[in-house]
């Protein structure tokens, strides 16, 4: 029974014969590997749960002992315990009076009861005593859900079991596949098999299927192919050698270049139709006869060659053609032997080399051109070839890579153009080499040779044929170091200031509007401080501009130690600092900074062997009080910042709005003045001074009017005040010299040579150059004597600075100028001061003069004045006399010499000449033709 079942199933085909035994093993292998995966989970489970039972007792226990014996406490340590462990089945904790347990709600996914049974986990249980501090005790009953883990286990069991029936049924399906395929391979087999037997020589196995199947099927298609090609080799070979022939001639009248065939013994055996063209001979003719005459030289070097036993010719030789033309020709030649191997004779052909020969010739120059101008260019240029292996480098390019060509030829374009980063060139090629025209414009740094760096700039295009396929690349660079470098700078400087390396205007106006910002965004205050040094020009002149210049970035130095990380500095120009304050709490708060930078910029500053002490004065604009834009906040700094001069130097002042309108008045007033003198608005009138006692009228006294096309003739005490303090007033100053001068030449064209007086404004007496532009003015009417010309300083101008003031005066004195001192006695004069200023003549102020008639006061002081006068030999005028008693009465006091209305009003220059004509001694008795009182009681 078991031996027919053995041979049933030995007969039985090769498909259930392999399927059956190999799942079997499968199964087998399959439930072994699971008896030992569940034995393996099961102990990992049992592990985790012990560790888990280790963790609460030395970690938890710990945290319970150092909470203390609070319910709340331990409830809230259960608690978190329990969601971060799900294996914790409950928690209970027994103190002294409560209790607390708490128990895991999270459901376990259920696990069939035959597989709990068969992995049959433990439940771990375990009571640990707390002791707190104190000598309190507690217990903490600790129980683990074995389930947990039986679940965790069942599903890595569940899941390898679903991979496993996915195994068994891909083995299952690859088996089923195979062996059918090889069952349909042996019915093909013995379909062909038939086929061909049958006479159908043509038969062939498709090659498909498994790897036996196509191999099967290639040697059976093998096997078809021999036996074909032996039944109809003889019927293939004669029709191939008949069409080869046919063919051949075919061919050899087809070629365009003359070919030839001789024997060995030199005679012609062949030529073609273009050898027929060439030479303007039938074939007739040529074949059989002797190739002599034109062939003699390709005669001659055939045989050379044959001689040396070389098989193959090519030489360039010249030809006549059929019109008598030399042509330049490349000869070849080869031999052909019989069907033994013996030589038969020779194959030879001519090429016409002529045009290539020109071509070459022309594309030699060219070549020669371009070299000599990639030699000469300042330009690097490299080209490669498609996969990036220079092919070309110029001198200028060896210049600034350090590569020669020899060197360079051949090597990767990142070996010799190596950039900074590395690798951009080499993948920026390969770019250029798959985009149309020039794609790269770039800025990078070049590494020599040598390690030195040098800022280029390049470009890269693909070089292509004709056809438009891509043949390599050329890369052209240029060195850009100093240009960069010249950038940099012109960058730099047109943010900074060059001789103290502090931003310059730009830049704080740059920083001011930022740092406004974030005032405005946070709410804090910014302050503008402007600050100007005090004598620094006094310094420069007396010192030199390098020792200026030192100072400065002196001043630059301690500005910058001062100010904060959040706080900017700059120099806008001459010594106007500017500092921008931030961070700072209050007004209170800005005031203490401030202070601290005047104190600090006062102290001396050591500059090689000298000591040099200056001040500042500083404006300050406060941000939030003044909610204006930067523009302002600096215009408004810069006006505090002039209030402090004005104050007294050394100082800081707050901007005030109010001050702010007067200021911005006054500049309107100080443009509509300036522009009255670009027009020639303004005029001078003079006003005469007489000798009381002769009546002679000997000098004028020049006063500014403006005629205001608007509001008429103005008075100086309209216009003079709002330029007082500025530079204008040394223009408007230089502009009465000049006219004043001009108006003296046309009086002494007429035999009129009057001493004429012109008040000096302090700003413009105190200037440095103050000597010299006078000098420069007086050299422009030579023809007028300096000792014609007196100026007039105000006398509390010349209090304010007597040393500067002396010196001033003596060197215009120099020139022969002479000076008066206006308003004498109103600035606290004093005999040191009278003896201190060289002035030659002395103006009573006009306000004594008017009160001499009636008060006995300033009646006293002008005799004393006039005793000062004798007593230093000083000429005395009285301005301001109204009437004729107040002139008879300075007669009578000693003062001979006065000006005001009682004798005229100031006029126009076309009225000057006649006034003094016309003019009459008003203070002298008619009769005596003296004044009418000689005799003064003080």
């Amino acid at each position: 029974m078991r031996i027919a079942a053995f041979k049933t199933w030995l007969f039985r085909g090769t498909y259930p014969r392999l399927f059956f035994p190999i799942i079997l093993i499968v199964v087998a292998v399959t439930l072994v590997r699971y008896h030992f995966l569940v034995k393996a989970e099961v102990s990992e489970a049992q592990g985790r749960m012990s560790v888990g039972l280790k963790h609460l007792e030395h970690y938890v226990v710990p945290q319970l002992a150092a909470a203390g014996p609070r319910s709340a406490d331990v409830r809230r340590l259960l608690e978190h315990e329990l969601s971060f462990n799900p294996s914790i089945e409950s928690l209970r904790w027994q103190g002294a009076q409560d209790t607390v347990q708490v128990a895991s709600s999270v459901p376990v996914a259920p696990v069939p009861a035959w597989f709990e049974a068969m992995v049959s986990m433990v439940r771990l249980q375990k009571t640990v005593v707390i002791t707190y501090p104190g000598g309190a005790t507690a217990t903490l009953d600790i129980a683990l859900n074995p389930n947990v883990e039986a679940s965790r286990v069942w599903g890595t069991i569940a899941t390898q079991l679903r991979i496993s029936f996915l195994n068994i049924f891909t083995i299952f399906a690859l088996l089923t596949l195979l062996l059918r395929a090889n069952a349909r391979m042996l019915s093909r087999l013995s379909q062909a098999t038939g086929h061909f037997s049958s006479g159908e020589l043509s038969t062939r196995m498709a090659e498909t299927g498994t790897l036996e199947a196509r191999a099967v099927a290639k040697t059976f298609n093998t096997m078809a192919a021999q036996i074909q090609s032996l039944v109809t080799t003889l019927q293939t070979n004669q029709q191939q050698q008949e069409a080869q022939l046919h063919f051949t001639r075919q061919l050899n009248n087809a070629l365009p270049l003359p070919v030839f065939v001789r024997s060995s013994q030199g005679a012609c055996l062949s030529v073609n139709a273009a050898w027929e063209q060439l030479f303007g001979k039938p074939a007739s003719r040529v074949i059989g006869a002797r190739m002599t005459g034109e062939f003699a030289e390709l005669d001659r070097a055939y045989q050379g060659q044959e001689r040396r036993a070389v098989v193959r010719l090519d030489n360039e030789v010249l030809v006549k053609n059929a019109n008598n033309q030399l042509r330049e020709m490349v000869y070849f030649a080869a031999p052909f032997t019989h069907t033994d191997g013996t030589p038969a004779g020779t194959i030879g052909t001519l090429v016409d080399i002529t045009d290539r020969k020109l071509a070459q010739k022309a594309l030699r120059e060219e070549k020669e051109r371009a070299e000599v101008t990639l030699s000469s260019i300042g330009d690097g240029v490299i080209t490669t070839d498609t996969r990036g292996n220079i092919q070309t480098i110029n001198e200028a390019a060896h210049f600034l890579t350090g590569f020669t060509l020899l060197q360079a030829k051949g090597k990767p374009l990142a070996q010799v153009f190596r950039l900074d980063p590395t690798g951009v060139a080499q993948n920026e090629l390969v770019q250029a080499i798959a985009t149309d025209g020039p794609v790269f414009a770039r800025q990078q740094v070049l590494l020599h040779r040598s390690g030195e760096r040098y800022a280029i700039e390049y470009t890269a295009s693909p070089i292509r044929k004709p056809s438009g396929v891509a043949m390599g690349t050329v890369l052209v660079f240029r060195d850009v170091t100093e240009t960069r470098e010249l950038q940099q700078q012109i960058s730099w400087q047109t943010r900074h200031d060059p001789l103290t390396g502090l931003g310059n205007r730009a830049a704080l106006a740059e920083r001011l509007s930022h740092a406004l910002m974030l005032a405005r965004q946070e709410m804090r205050p910014l302050a503008v401080c402007l600050l100007d040094l005090d004598h620094f020009q006094a310094i420069n002149e007396r010192y030199g501009l390098w020792t200026g210049d030192r100072l400065l970035k002196e001043v630059a130095a301690r500005l910058l130690t001062l100010a904060g990380p959040a706080d900017a500095v700059a120099r806008l120009g001459g010594d106007e600092f500017a500092l921008l304050l931030s961070g700072l709490a209050d007004v209170a708060a800005i005031r203490e900074r401030v202070g601290q930078v005047l104190a600090r910029l006062a102290e001396p500053y050591r500059l090689d062997d000298r000591v040099l002490l200056t001040t500042a004065s500083v404006g300050v604009a406060i941000f939030p009080q003044d909610d204006a834009n930067p523009d302002t906040l600096l215009r408004h700094a810069d006006q505090a910042m002039c209030q402090a001069k004005h104050t007294g130097r050394n100082c800081l002042h707050l901007f005030d709005a109010r001050h702010d309108q007067e200021v911005q008045t006054n500049f309107s007033r100080h443009a509509r003045i300036a522009l009255a003198l670009k027009h020639s608005e303004l005029v001078l009138y003079y006003q005469p001074k007489v000798h009381l006692v002769t009546g002679a009228v000997f000098g004028m006294e020049a006063l500014l009017r403006w005629q205001h096309p608007e509001q008429g003739l103005l008075d100086p005490s309209h216009f003079l005040p709002v330029i007082e303090h500025s530079e204008l007033s040394a223009e408007v100053g230089e502009w009465v010299l000049r006219e004043a001068l001009g108006q003296m030449k046309r009086w002494a064209a007429h035999g009129h040579r009057w001493t004429v007086s012109v008040n000096i404004a302090a700003r413009h007496f105190h200037r440095s150059d103050f000597v010299s532009r006078l000098r420069s003015i007086l050299l422009e009417f030579p023809m007028i004597l300096p000792s014609q010309l007196e100026l007039e300083i105000l006398e509390s101008a010349a209090l304010a600075d007597m040393q500067h003031m002396r010196q001033v005066m003596q060197e215009s004195q120099a020139l022969g100028v002479r000076f008066a001192l206006d308003d004498f006695g109103t600035g606290f004069s004093s005999l040191s001061y009278l003896k201190a200023l060289p002035a030659e003549t002395i103006k009573i102020d006009q306000s004594f003069v008017q009160g001499i008639m009636d008060d006995r006061e300033d009646m006293t002081l002008v005799g004393a004045i006039v005793a000062l006068a004798k007593a230093f030999d000083r000429a005395l005028v009285a301005e301001g006399v109204e009437t004729v008693a107040q002139g008879q009465r300075l007669v009578a006091l000693g003062c001979e010499c006065a000006q005001g209305f009682a004798i005229a009003r100031p006029m126009p220059a076309n009225e000057v000449v006649a006034f003094a004509r016309a003019y009459k001694n008003i203070f002298s008795d008619p009769s005596t033709g003296v004044p009418s009182s000689s005799v003064v009681t003080l």
